[in-house]
């Protein structure tokens, strides 16, 4: 008998065969769970590793030894010819089958379920690196992020101070042009987190973090702040401040003259300084600020006092101005008139004259020329890039709506709004794939804000996937929006009559929905009478909604309608109307 045949009597070839398939798929899991749960390298290595030199004793264990009815025997012991032996074999065949089938599974699942998405994944890290390595370019490693700097007092209502402080740094930094600044939300998202300096850089993309600590007691502070650079966490500058609440416009002058110098910023007009006014006021108006930060409605009321109250000791505080006029939530016309008294005080405000950009009283011209003008200052508040991406929107200009955009990614990386209006804009594009991407990343960060489910399913069904679309919009909380939505995404499956049933119960609510939301669901829905109602509407009602309308993707079906270009031409949003307007709105470092 020769040496392969005493390898297949003794059902070597056979437990070989199907230790190598078990030993493949357990390769393949590894491979892809390990990464997935943060497993070092090196441990999956070793795990390989054995799995490879198990096949050796494994073989000479086959060699020597025989699976029987009875058990593990010897083989010399064993009558190869019996019916028992014959059914061991025959069990080995079938664990092979069943490890190869497993096998062949895993590799249909990892490569036509698992593969594409981890390649989408990597994908859109790429994208993300890339534009986040565009934004930061100009900068290098001029780049900070001022952290919520410690509440040291007894009084835990001191809280407010030490927040007040570390925003009021920010907003003194972010007035250098070439440092870049990340905003506030983002920076302060790690407040009372256990989180290392490094880590808070690395998921900023920052260089450098500037925090703190603040103690008040009475008319006496004391402030403690350091410079740390991240990529090393080593301390650039410290330094402790024993004062009285008189000297607190001074230290913030101070610290930020030290992080121009230790970052080796080379100003012409040197480090920028904050307006000194009454600490008294000062102290109430953080006090407002931090009311409304954290968007404690309630007190609302609270803060419209203290603010009142500011403004009776410093009258042109536009800082206290524009947050009464926020905490007051004015119609329109008293809305603009804040914006005017403010303007009247400060005439190159940026957060004003962004404003008063985006106010429906103003001609889409001078709203493209108060941007303009809004963005030559550097500005801490994201609302100002905010209101610039959307007048470009409105004016056409979706490319630069998506630029400035990104460079509000860059400064806010961890703000849902940020990537939410970015995603907007991606939609209104034609660049689909990417503003699902955006949108996602919106929802990781928080699942309801701004209508994002309802979006993020119109985006999906862009994309031409209803079913998707239909889970979406079923999570969206706001009923309205999720009517909306239903309406068109049941419409693309086919169930026509759950469609109708959904828009009629958007039509009942028309009181409290805006003609353009019933305008749109028509449109998508091929009712161009109805749509065109409701588009003449909301002109008549409300035509600051018809901004973009243009390049908005669910009026794609009635474009080709006799009564579209007439309309638009009517709306001033035709393509030659808009490029007639004058906007280079430009950004820092480009």
């Amino acid at each position: 008998m020769s040496f392969l045949e005493e390898l297949k009597r003794r059902n070597v070839v056979r437990v070989a065969a199907a230790y190598l398939a078990l030993a493949w798929l357990v390769v393949q899991i590894v491979e892809t769970l390990f990464p997935m749960y943060g497993v070092s390298d090196a441990l999956a290595r070793t795990v390989v590793t054995l799995v490879g030199l198990g096949l050796i004793p494994v073989v000479i264990l086959a060699w020597v030894f025989e699976l029987t009815p009875e058990g593990i025997r010897r083989d010399a012991d064993v009558d190869h010819e019996s019916d028992a032996s014959q059914r061991a074999g025959r069990t080995l065949d079938r664990a092979f089958i069943v490890l190869l089938a497993l096998g062949i599974t895993y590799f249909a699942v990892d490569k036509f379920v698992l593969d594409p998405a981890r390649d989408e994944a990597q994908l859109e890290a790429a994208r993300q690196e890339g534009r986040t390595a565009a934004a930061i370019e100009a900068f290098g490693d001029k780049s900070i992020a001022v952290l919520p700097f410690v509440n040291m007092s007894s009084d835990p209502e001191q809280e407010y101070f030490a927040d007040g402080i570390s925003e009021e740094l920010l907003n003194l930094l972010a007035r250098i042009p070439e440092l870049r600044v990340i905003s506030r939300s983002s920076a302060f998202s790690f407040k009372g987190k256990d989180i290392d300096i490094p880590t808070v850089a690395r998921r900023l993309n920052v260089a450098h973090v500037l925090e703190g600590s603040v103690r008040k007691s009475g008319n006496t502070i004391r402030i403690t702040a350091q410079l740390i650079e991240a990529s090393t966490d080593r301390h650039l500058w410290s330094e402790t401040y024993d004062r009285t609440l008189d000297d607190i416009f001074a230290i913030q002058d101070e610290v930020a003259a030290h992080v121009v110098e230790e970052l080796r910023l080379n100003l012409l007009d040197g480090p920028p300084t904050v307006k000194v006014m009454d600490p008294a006021a000062y102290t109430l108006f953080l006090q407002a600020r931090n009311i409304v930060n954290l968007e404690d409605r309630e007190r609302f009321d609270v803060a419209e006092s203290l603010l009142s109250e500011v403004l009776e000791i410093e009258p042109d505080y536009v800082d206290a101005m524009i947050l009464l006029g926020y905490v007051r939530n004015p119609s329109g016309e008293e809305w603009l008139a804040t914006f005017d008294r403010v303007l009247a005080i400060e005439p190159e405000n940026p957060v004003a004259l962004s404003f008063k950009a985006t106010s429906s009283q103003i001609d889409l011209p001078e709203s493209a020329d108060l941007i303009k003008r809004a963005l030559l200052r550097p500005s801490p508040n994201p609302i100002v890039w905010f209101n610039a991406a959307r007048v470009a929107a409105e004016i056409g200009r979706i490319d630069a709506a998506i630029e400035i955009s990104e460079y509000v990614v860059a400064r806010d990386p961890l703000m849902v709004w940020a990537h939410l209006n970015l995603a907007d804009y991606l939609t209104h594009a034609g660049r689909i794939d990417e503003a699902i991407q955006r949108y996602e990343l919106a929802i990781d960060l928080n699942q309801t804000a701004g209508a994002v489910q309802w979006k993020y399913g119109l985006a999906l069904l862009m994309a031409g996937r209803p079913e998707e679309a239909l889970a979406a919009f079923e999570r969206e909380p706001q009923p309205v929006y999720t009517d909306h939505g239903l309406a068109l995404a049941f419409h693309d499956l086919g169930r026509f009559d759950e469609s109708a049933a959904a828009l009629e119960e958007l039509t009942k609510t028309e009181d409290a929905v805006w003609p353009f939301g019933l305008a749109r669901a028509h449109a998508w829905l091929g009712n161009a009478d109805q749509a065109f109602h409701y588009l003449e509407r909301t002109l008549a009602e409300a035509p600051f909604y018809l901004g973009g309308i243009a390049t908005h993707p669910l009026f794609a079906p009635v474009r080709d309608d006799p009564r579209w270009q007439p309309f638009v031409e009517k709306a001033g949003q035709s393509a030659e109307q808009l490029a007639s307007i004058e906007f280079d709105p430009g950004l820092p470092g480009t």
